[in-house]
């Protein structure tokens, strides 16, 4: 056979229903297929990427939601509390005012008829490098006084505006004044605070 022959048999058996149907069906998959490929595959990507977009913006928003709704809530209570914010300056100064801080406990004292026998003051931080935002300066102070007049300074000194704690608080007497209004001898370690 010669190729003569042969491409005019092909070219008949290309002429029949049957192989016309086949070649448009293969024709049509193979453009279909590049067709997906190229047109249809980027658009189903971009969908898909947008609906992961807009899962991770609608978490961010409900975070945005999440803090907005704390600064109201913070803003409503400046508002409330708008008049007495001085005293929360006054309860704790941002420096550690140690003068102030000690005619405090003096007055106190000397309200109530304590005698100071000793004042020391601890460690004060005038650099803070730990970071944190309240910061305490102790004091140890030593008196001599009736147990109803210590009561009475440990009343003033809890009245007055400054945050102050008492850590430790030692009371004694001498065995020779035991009688019901002898002097007691004290010792308190008082903190006080600042930012």
């Amino acid at each position: 056979m010669d190729k003569q022959t042969l491409l005019k048999k092909l070219f008949k058996q290309m002429n029949t229903k049957r192989a016309k149907d086949y070649t448009f069906a293969s024709l049509f998959f193979i453009v279909f297929s590049i067709f997906v490929f190229f047109a249809i595959r980027p658009s189903l990507v971009t969908a898909f990427t947008l609906k992961k977009q807009e899962e991770d913006l609608s978490k961010v928003d409900a975070s945005y939601e999440a803090v907005i709704s704390r600064i109201v809530t913070i803003q409503s209570s400046m508002e409330t509390y708008r008049d007495d914010l001085h005293l929360f300056s006054e309860a704790v100064p941002s420096s550690p005012n140690l003068n102030r801080l000690i005619r405090d406990i003096e007055d106190a004292a000397a309200t109530s008829s304590v005698s100071i026998d000793k004042f020391s003051a601890g460690e004060v931080k005038l650099v803070d490098k730990s970071g944190t935002m309240l910061n305490s300066t102790p004091f140890t102070v030593e008196a001599t006084a009736s147990f109803e007049n210590l009561l009475q300074s440990i009343e003033e000194l809890y009245s007055q505006r400054r945050l102050k704690r008492i850590n430790k608080f030692r009371i004694s007497r001498s065995k020779a004044d035991a009688s019901d209004s002898a002097s007691l001898k004290f010792q308190v370690e008082v903190e006080g605070y600042y930012l």
